[in-house]
């Protein structure tokens, strides 16, 4: 009895030794953060995941035009929030502030020729001696509404290095013979780390709409069908097969107050 014993004892420490050394060799995968797309259902509306992420947060800081949220913590889920929070200086037009947007653009960026692209309306617009014909509610030729849109795809990511992000966002466009016209479209931009999310390269070209084999597509984007209504449509499940027609929908997450 006791030889049965002591083969059960040695066999019983075996087996844990082996249960030791299947854990040390095979460690359990870490858990996926919040914000990871790995970690996120397709809870939202549209079948696409929701993230904890909200647009106008994640910053401790704001640009020179007391609006634009900086000082980010250079996680991905940050570069995520300071996209969404920059898309407006890549996408709005107003001829009677676009001197200060353009200085806080440069403040965030390092410049290249990219940066002549992204500004290159802007100046031409400003420069005329009168108000350009379209124009809305002081001086707007194009506004965004980033919670109209309210989705990111993060096509890439390195935390405190650099990532490419692409921002869906909707906007009011000027019309010179209506109200203005809304339009959705997608801001792509490729951020670095310097102390802080700075745009490196954004405004891909037309001939290059993966953004240098950077991103899948362009992203999503159309004119609202319905016309100039001067007003920027809540989307419908109609309109998110609009904007994605010949896009993947694959990687696209919603922000938390995205507008739906």
């Amino acid at each position: 009895m006791r030889k049965h014993w002591k083969l059960l004892t040695a066999l019983g420490a075996v087996i844990l030794i082996i249960a030791v050394a299947v854990v040390l060799l095979n460690p359990p995968t870490p858990a996926a953060k919040p914000d990871d797309p790995s970690s996120l259902q397709a809870s939202g509306k549209f079948g696409f995941p929701v993230s904890g992420i909200k647009i106008g947060e994640g910053g401790t800081k704001t640009a020179s035009d007391g609006k634009t949220i900086t000082g980010y913590n250079g996680s991905c889920g940050s570069a995520a929030q300071a996209a969404a929070n920059y898309a407006h200086l890549l996408r709005d037009v107003n001829v009677t502030t676009w001197a200060q947007q353009k200085k806080t653009l440069k403040e965030l960026s390092e410049t290249g020729p990219w940066f002549d692209t992204a500004t290159l309306a802007g100046d031409t617009l400003a420069g005329l001696k009168e108000q350009p014909p379209g124009a809305f509610e002081g001086g707007w030729i194009q506004r965004s509404d980033v919670s109209a849109g309210g989705m990111y795809r993060l096509a890439g990511c390195e935390e405190k290095k650099k990532a490419v992000v692409q921002v869906f966002t909707g906007s009011l466009d000027g019309r010179t013979d209506s109200v203005p016209l809304a339009s959705f479209g997608t801001v792509t931009m490729q951020l670095g780390w310097d102390g802080d999310w700075k745009i490196t390269d954004a405004m891909p070209k037309a001939d290059d709409p993966s953004f240098g084999g950077r991103v899948k597509d362009a992203g999503p984007g159309g004119q609202d069908p319905k016309g100039p209504t001067g007003a920027i449509p809540i989307l419908d499940e109609s309109l998110v097969n609009w904007v994605f027609e010949g896009k993947s929908k694959e990687g696209w997450v919603e922000y938390a107050n995205a507008k739906r």
